[in-house]
């Protein structure tokens, strides 16, 4: 299982994020999918994970997430990488700045037996993405 929930993950980021691709969603997502790390209200699921993914590219169109460092731990897949975009829209209460930034973050998403994900939790450098957005 080890090696197919890291390449799962994989495509998550490559294929889902970067290649803008939401129909893959419903493949690694599992219906009961819980995100901790998205904003209250989001829904589970496929359809919540789309709503975090198109919010992300309104504020971040050209964004695209490099995985530095996947590692696997039973049911889990840890995922270290860096988000590199243009900030074009609101993101985080920070209204567009024009500016390049680079968004570092730990993504541990944990997978069932079917090999969809189940749950999400991140830990982000967000007040180093703010400061590079110019919030004071």
């Amino acid at each position: 299982m080890s090696r197919d929930v890291a390449n799962r993950m994989r495509r998550f980021w490559e294929e889902a994020f970067n290649g803008r691709d939401l129909s893959l969603l419903d493949d690694l997502i599992a219906d009961d999918y819980v995100n901790h790390a998205a904003l209250p209200g989001t829904p589970p699921g496929p359809a919540g994970q789309a709503a975090v993914l198109q919010r992300l590219w309104a504020a971040l169109p050209d964004a695209r997430f490099e995985i530095t460092h996947l590692a696997v731990d039973d049911d889990v897949v840890i995922c270290i990488g860096t988000m590199s975009a243009t900030h074009e829209g609101e993101l985080l209460g920070v209204p567009a700045s024009g500016r390049r930034v680079e968004w570092h973050m730990c993504h541990l998403m944990r997978f069932d037996t079917d090999g969809r994900a189940i749950e999400h939790r991140a830990i982000r450098d967000d007040l180093g993405l703010m400061r590079q957005m110019g919030a004071r």
